[in-house]
């Protein structure tokens, strides 16, 4: 397989990887790994190693890699609408039939869905909730988020 020479130097040059020590990947102290490809559970490198993907694409891909009919559905959605907010009450046909097959297998006192981008935004709009829960409580003084530290 021909390598790019010049990946493994612009990786440490300039990609920040999380839960990483920078100072000692930055110089060569610790390895990299380039992944070219996968395949259901496995990944491979540009040197040709196929190894399991314990992390699951760290959460997000939990059927695993390859699958050609999510691909393609990816793909369908993505030519007809990739992406669209939901704020001021908009909504997209995709965002609504996924929450009405949420809740249809959720428990029975769930009634509401909300799709983030993450965790940040989920932190926030739970935050965002709870104070405007006090408010129509007439609780408006109630502003306070109490967490673990360094949580």
């Amino acid at each position: 397989m021909l390598k790019n020479d010049h990946l493994d130097a612009w990786d440490r040059e300039t990609f920040f990887h999380p839960s990483t020590h920078l100072a000692q990947f930055a110089r060569g102290d610790i390895p990299n790994r380039i992944v070219t490809g996968a395949k259901g559970v496995n990944i491979t490198d540009r040197d040709g190693n196929t190894l399991l993907d314990a992390f699951a694409g760290l959460y997000c891909v939990n059927i695993g890699y390859g699958h050609s009919e999510v691909a393609d559905a990816i793909a369908a959605q993505a030519k007809e609408l990739a992406y669209y907010h939901a704020y001021a009450g908009h909504g997209t046909e995709a965002s609504i039939t996924l929450a009405r097959m949420v809740i249809d297998r959720a428990p029975a006192n769930m009634s509401r869905v909300f799709f983030g981008l993450g965790g940040s935004d989920a932190n926030e709009t739970n935050v965002k909730l709870v104070w405007y829960y006090n408010n129509a409580l007439g609780r408006p003084e109630k502003k306070k988020i109490i967490t673990r530290w360094r949580g």
